[in-house]
């Protein structure tokens, strides 16, 4: 007995040491000791408004796709605000949350003159319990796409004069890639 309390002080002793000296040796940790950094920002971007809002999903599994996205495919690189919450419309289609969304919606239309919004949920979204909350695909794909349907109107019943679109995007394996497939709902 003596022998495991005279460790566990040892260990008590060398613990808080070894978690000081566990500090990242990357030489490009930013802003440690009060560095500062600065990034070139395009010309485009240094207007004050932009067309487009972007909402999405903060899953790490999808955010570079819904980046290149926005910015290649939709063609709105420099021309959008992006707002990413969990579960994406799940947030927006419920009535307990939705003020709240809205809120912050309110801020990006009125302060940057957004005349569009672009709408993307995922399938296995947590939000929504994941994929097995549905019991099958078909389940889930009705599921979401009726609440991407739900957004597009609260979003033209809040502000009639917005075009909404709305993307429904999910993994899908190719060889042995990883894809992020979107599909348009109309």
């Amino acid at each position: 007995m003596g022998k495991t309390i005279f460790a566990g002080c040892i260990v008590s002793l060398f613990l808080p040491a070894s978690c000081m000296l566990n500090k990242s040796s990357l030489p490009d940790r930013l802003l440690d000791n009060n560095q500062q950094i600065s990034l070139t920002v395009s010309q485009d971007a240094v207007r004050s408004d932009c067309d487009t809002l972007v909402i999405t999903c903060i899953d790490y599994r999808f955010v570079i796709a819904n980046q290149d996205f926005a910015n290649d495919t939709l063609g709105l690189k420099d021309n959008y605000d992006h707002i990413s919450i969990p579960g994406s419309i799940h947030n927006l289609v419920n009535p307990e949350t939705r003020s709240l969304l809205f809120s912050k919606f309110a801020l990006s239309v009125s302060m940057h003159l957004i005349n569009r919004v672009v709408v993307v949920s995922h399938r296995d979204c947590g939000g929504y319990g994941g994929s097995a909350a549905f019991g099958s695909e078909i389940a889930e794909y009705e599921t979401l796409t009726a609440d991407l349907k739900m957004a597009r109107d609260l979003f033209i019943e809040k502000y009639p004069t917005l075009k909404v679109d709305l993307y429904l995007e999910s993994l899908k394996k190719e060889g042995d890639e990883e894809k992020v497939h979107f599909e348009k709902i109309l």
